[in-house]
Parts: C-alpha cells; structure tokens; sequence
C-alpha cells in the first residue's frame, strides 16, 4: 500500500468527476486541506470516512487501498481481505484507546475536583489544614471504595 499511488487516484478520480478539492471536502464533511493532505501522499483517509469516498469516487475500497482501477470486478481474496480486516482493527484500536485516554482524563479530573473541595469545604467550615487534609483523605477513600466496588 502505498499512500503516493493512493493519493494520486483519488486525485485522479475526483478530476474525473469534476469536483474541485473544496467540492469534494464539502460532501465528505471534512477540509479542502484534508483533501489536498491524502492526494499528496502526506496522510491516508480516516477508516471513518472511507466508506463515504469511494461512494463519492465510484470506486471500491480495495480499489483505493490498491491506489488503482481493478479490470474486473473479482471477489476478495483472502489477501486483500486481511489487508481490510487489519486496517479496521487498526482503526478500531486506535478509537478505543482514545476513548480510553478520554475517560482516564474526565475520572483523574472529576476525582481531583472532588478532593479540593472537600478540601475547601473542610477548611471553610473548620479554620483547620488538618481537618481539611483528613476529609481530602477520605474523599480519596471513597473513591477507592467506588473503584474497587463497581468497576
């Protein structure tokens, strides 16, 4: 697979529908830079989007991931299959693990927030640094105990 010969065909596909880059960005819901970015070869389309630019192309996927017009219209080998497969579990890992990173960053931040204010509560009420670092103590037991009891 090679993202020059890929770009170039989709350049070359889309001069065939007559669409300008920015015609072509307009119906895929993405940037004329993002369109210019996968005709240079600098990036490959997102597995998200594939589907939606063969459509707009009148090309298959395998046809795109080959960066050429196949003569006929054979079904899948088991090569080109596992190409597929591959990619989409590529792209299927690479989604998890961003939704991962996300949620890791909302619990670290919702955690955080929820010691500080018992924290702030603690002193407010107290005058006392002590009582205020105990109760962000057991806030962070608390949350321990949620950790281990629910997930």
């Amino acid at each position: 697979m090679n993202q020059k010969e890929i770009g170039h065909f989709i350049a070359t596909k889309r001069k065939e529908k007559n669409l300008t880059q920015e015609q072509l960005a307009e119906k895929l819901n993405v940037s004329n830079k993002t369109i210019s970015k996968w005709e240079t070869g600098k990036c490959l389309p997102d597995y998200s989007i594939v589907e939606l630019l063969c459509k707009e192309l009148e090309i298959t996927i395998v046809e795109l991931f080959e960066g050429k017009r196949s003569e006929s219209m054979e079904v899948l080998d088991e090569e080109k299959y596992n190409m597929l497969l591959y990619k989409l579990q590529q792209s299927e890992n690479k989604i998890n693990e961003l939704e991962h990173k996300m949620n890791h960053s909302v619990t670290t931040t919702g955690i955080s927030f929820g010691c500080a204010l018992a924290m702030i509560i603690s002193y407010v009420n107290w005058n006392s640094i002590g009582w205020a670092i105990l109760h962000g103590c057991f806030s962070w037991g608390y949350v321990i105990y949620f950790l281990i009891k629910y997930l």
